[in-house]
């Protein structure tokens, strides 16, 4: 399955595989595509994308918990650590501030 990615100079599209987040297929491509302080490890929420079209998949606890940390209240946004898609996506990478 692919996922596009919109980011800062077009669009590049990744294959993930079934069971990898969204994160590892986009780090094995090409790791400077999108920050994740703790190396995607769910802990800094660095690593945002706002979902553009598609289904990310379930919210488990642990993004759950960070993003209420974070106040994040967007529903489309979500972190890449995190996200097992089971389809193909269209997400667009929040460089963080």
């Amino acid at each position: 399955m692919s996922v596009t990615l919109h980011r800062t100079g077009g669009e590049v599209t990744v294959d993930v595989t079934p069971g990898q987040s969204l994160f590892e297929a986009i780090a094995v491509q090409d790791r400077g595509m999108i920050t994740a302080l703790c190396g995607g490890c769910c802990i800094c929420g660095t690593c945002r994308v706002r979902v553009l079209s598609g289904d990310p998949g379930p919210m488990g606890p642990d993004e759950a918990h960070l993003r209420r940390q974070l106040d994040i209240t967007d529903p489309a946004i979500r972190l890449a650590c995190q996200m097992r898609p089971a389809t193909g996506l269209r997400v667009e990478i929040i460089e963080p501030e």
